[in-house]
């Protein structure tokens, strides 16, 4: 009986996953979670399907494809959970060098995974082990600690339930692994944890799909007229009006410090409404970009501007509020395309006097 269940968890589970990757495929290849989300479902496919099964036996070709994959499923988590809550989330050189060294340690027990057989390299999969330890650490404090400027209410709600989600999901693998060996799973467990697997599986595809009724009477979708420009209410329109005053005239985005619940504080707000403002009617999906909106129209003022030529970007970049040069490079190579240094000198040669012209003699 545990033997049927457990396979019908793997199977239930892989259907759904391939499922999911065709759809993500075919209707949101231009959404940058969905890209991640694929391969991670993927990769799934084997850890779910037949990794650790001593009842499923895949052509020993088939199984080295796709265990080359899903050997790197805690990179692709990773990277899924970082682009599910980092509206600028970008691969760099730091998440392509955790990724290149964990499948480097991957490698020196990969045929021991694949055939079932005793680690050879033991020491690389504790180094792995100790790795996935600090990827659960990083997902979870990048989705509690971002929570407090997510603009998105619904997404602020679910960073919570994620990251223990992931936590949990990840710390029962390991300890299955230190608890019963590598290969050495109990039938009763593989049920409970498949069993899991299929829940979360299942949740992601009521998260993710919706059914469409007009394909059941052959009718055309309706079409979904565009969204209309948020209307205020007059309590909106004076915190608005405030919120305006505090960032254009007594230019609080200078604050490094400042946070979401400092400017309500200081608007005279409740933070939940000045979220939803900045949001709804302000287009910010995070405080940090709505901050730094201000701070970067700042910053090309004072590059743009010749009298203060000679003002080294640093100082520009701190007195506009930003905390740190890297955070500023960043920000404003994602707006502007260029460097703040390529950016100040095509302005300033721009303003500049045309050669041969001869300046006024009073």
């Amino acid at each position: 009986m545990l033997e049927y269940l457990d396979i019908y968890f793997r199977m239930a589970g892989v259907t759904l996953l391939l499922v999911q990757a065709v759809l993500i495929a075919r209707d949101a290849w231009d959404v940058r979670p969905a890209r991640f989300g694929l391969v991670l479902a993927i990769s799934l496919i084997d850890v779910v399907g037949s990794n650790n099964s001593p009842h499923i036996h895949l052509p020993l070709a088939l199984q080295y494809a796709i265990s080359l994959m899903s050997m790197n499923t805690a990179i692709f988590i990773w990277w899924f959970s970082l682009s599910l809550f980092e509206d600028d989330f970008r691969l760099g050189k730091t998440e392509w060098g955790v990724a290149a060294l964990w499948f480097a340690l991957g490698l020196f027990n990969y045929s021991d995974f694949v055939l079932r057989e005793p680690l050879s390299h033991p020491w690389a999969t504790y180094a792995r082990s100790a790795m996935a330890v600090c990827i659960v650490a990083h997902i979870a404090y990048c989705a509690l600690a971002g929570r407090g400027g997510d603009l998105i209410e619904q997404r602020r709600r679910i960073r919570i339930l994620f990251a223990f989600a992931i936590a949990a999901l990840f710390l029962a693998d390991l300890g299955s692994e230190f608890a019963f060996g590598f290969f050495g799973e109990p039938l009763w467990f593989s049920v409970i944890e498949h069993g899991g697997f299929f829940a979360v599986i299942v949740w992601s595809v009521f998260w993710l799909s919706r059914f469409e009724r007009s394909a059941l009477t052959f009718e055309r979708p309706p079409v979904l007229a565009a969204p209309a420009e948020p209307e205020l209410t007059a309590k909106e329109r004076a915190l608005h009006a405030r919120l305006v005053k505090a960032m254009e005239e007594e230019k609080a985005y200078l604050d490094p410090e400042l946070s979401i619940g400092a400017l309500a504080e200081r608007i005279g707000a409740p933070e939940h409404q000045l979220r939803a403002l900045i949001n709804a009617a302000m287009g910010c999906r995070n405080f940090r970009a709505f901050l730094n909106d201000y701070r970067l129209a700042a910053v090309r003022r004072d590059l743009g501007d010749p009298e203060k030529a000679a003002l080294p970007i640093l100082t520009i970049a701190m007195d506009a509020g930003f905390a740190s040069l890297s955070s500023f490079n960043r920000a404003f190579k994602e707006q502007t395309g260029k460097t703040p240094s390529e950016w100040r000198d095509e302005k300033l040669a721009a303003q500049a006097p045309a050669p041969g012209s001869s300046a006024s003699i009073a």
